[in-house]
């Protein structure tokens, strides 16, 4: 058998091998890498952050509200039940009433301006939940399909593999040496196609008496110009 032909079906062998075990190398990256799950984890912590802190200051001002009101009411209990009857402790009582409903006043407008922003970012937290649990529900899926693919590939690069050894025990060490050594330095085309006389991989023509040996088949003949392999269609 012409080895030149042989040695170019295992070219085409090896392109299989190398695409399929690039495809395993980016599914193995793709299972790994879980940056969309990440990215909504992170959008979800965030809104997180900022929300404990106003929940906390909505819980602080409340609590406020309660003390500001059960003094007020202490005061005007005060004020109203007759025991004080010093003008100086009465006009002291009234101011003390003023001061603390003015900031009665001021914590019910922050307080509601707090359970808006606690409201909103309450929304957006039940938002970005919803978000995360959908993009790992399709992260599982993805997963699953991915992990079958890879299997199907394992399977391929087994019987490619085989393939490859019952072709290279068809040619001897010396042309698979030959072969495997250009494999790298061409880019995986270590074999090219003549066609008429031009090699098709750099488009040099072929002495007319290249062109026979190549032809004839029976030995290796390297492109004058790249330096390839050279088969006939």
């Amino acid at each position: 058998m012409n080895p030149s032909q042989t040695l170019y079906r295992i070219q085409r062998v090896d392109l299989k091998l190398a695409a399929q075990r690039k495809r395993a190398r980016e599914i193995d990256a793709e299972l790994t890498s879980d940056e969309a799950v990440q990215q909504a984890e992170q959008a979800q912590r965030e809104i997180e952050q900022a929300l404990r802190p106003q929940e906390t200051r909505a819980t602080s001002l409340n609590l406020e509200l309660q003390s500001n009101a059960a003094q007020r009411s202490q005061f005007s209990a005060q004020l109203y039940s007759g025991a004080v009857s010093n003008p100086k402790e009465l006009q002291d009582i009234e101011h003390k009433i003023e001061a603390l409903t003015r900031r009665h006043s001021e914590l019910e407008t922050a307080l509601l301006e707090t359970m808006i922003v606690v409201e909103d970012l309450q929304a957006r937290l039940k938002e970005a939940s919803t978000h995360l649990t959908g993009v790992q529900e399709t992260r599982a899926l993805a997963n699953t399909a991915l992990v079958e693919e890879r299997q199907q590939i394992r399977t391929e690069i087994r019987q490619l593999k085989a393939q490859r050894e019952k072709l290279a025990a068809e040619v001897d060490a010396e042309a698979l040496a030959l072969y495997e050594d250009l494999w790298p330095r061409k880019q995986g085309h270590a074999v090219a196609v003549m066609d008429g006389d031009r090699c098709e991989r750099c488009g040099v023509s072929q002495t007319e008496v290249m062109a026979q040996r190549v032809r004839r088949g029976k030995d290796i003949v390297f492109c004058s110009n790249c330096g390839r392999i050279l088969i006939t269609r």
